[in-house]
């Protein structure tokens, strides 16, 4: 059984409506098919409650799914792996193409019906830095949804977008369990490229199983709305729910 002090909290605190002390504060995501799901709250301590339910992912269908597992871990188009078509995906039978699985971005956080700010879990707050994005050591955090326990242990070695001469190698090594899990995204390693090799990008990526307890986690709240706006949503909200 969790314990208050074993829960995760938020290490920042907003200011104005964004204030988590003022309560009312749902997190939420979306499915592949486009349905709202609730994945907990904030109390008022700024304590995370995760409320993570249980749905039937096959259901969904393949229309609203990534084709293709490896995908969700961005671990296609590997090299020495077989052929792939232009859209990316491989043109050979792989091990997991009846696996549905969802890998979902940061959380965001509703308020008032409208998504006012969202909840991002690092290792560092630095990593929330748009201008730091995949050029610092550091590790991200997500949500993965599957639909069977499953041990992936793979490598995927892939060129670079930015240069086709320099290669970026993505590891897995996770068991996943049927339902939620916490996945850690490492960036374990960096390269210079460019003309003087003034530019930076990742080498090696590591993804591997976390827990949303652990202290090494980091929970921040990223604002998307100013408070002018959110008032304005607040003011409908209370005309709607009158």
């Amino acid at each position: 059984m969790q314990t208050k002090a074993s829960l995760p909290k938020v290490e920042n605190q907003l200011n104005g409506e964004l204030d988590y002390s003022k309560g009312g504060i749902e997190l939420v995501q979306w499915q592949k098919s486009g349905d709202e799901i609730s994945l907990g709250s904030i109390d008022k301590t700024g304590v995370i409650h995760f409320n993570l339910p249980a749905y039937d992912i096959k259901a969904l269908g393949r229309s609203h799914m990534e084709y293709h597992f490896e995908s969700q871990l961005n671990m296609l188009r590997c090299k020495g792996k077989g052929d792939f078509d232009m859209m990316g995906q491989p043109l050979f039978k792989t091990p997991y193409e009846d696996v549905y699985s969802q890998l979902y971005p940061p959380m965001y956080i509703k308020k008032y019906g409208v998504n006012v700010a969202y909840v991002s879990p690092v290792s560092d707050e630095e990593l929330l830095v748009k201008e730091n994005f995949n050029k610092i050591i550091g590790d991200k955090y997500y949500w993965m949804y599957i639909d069977r326990g499953l041990d992936f242990k793979d490598t995927c070695i892939q060129e670079t977008f930015q240069d086709t001469d320099f290669e970026i190698e993505r590891s897995a090594d996770i068991q996943f369990k049927e339902g939620w899990n916490f996945i850690k995204s490492s960036l374990v390693e960096l390269q210079n490229y460019g003309e003087n090799n003034e530019e930076i990008m990742p080498k090696k990526i590591l993804f591997t199983q976390s827990s949303p307890e652990s202290k090494d986690v980091k929970w921040y709240m990223v604002r998307i709305m100013d408070d002018e706006k959110i008032l304005a949503a607040k003011k409908e909200y209370e005309l709607q729910n009158k």
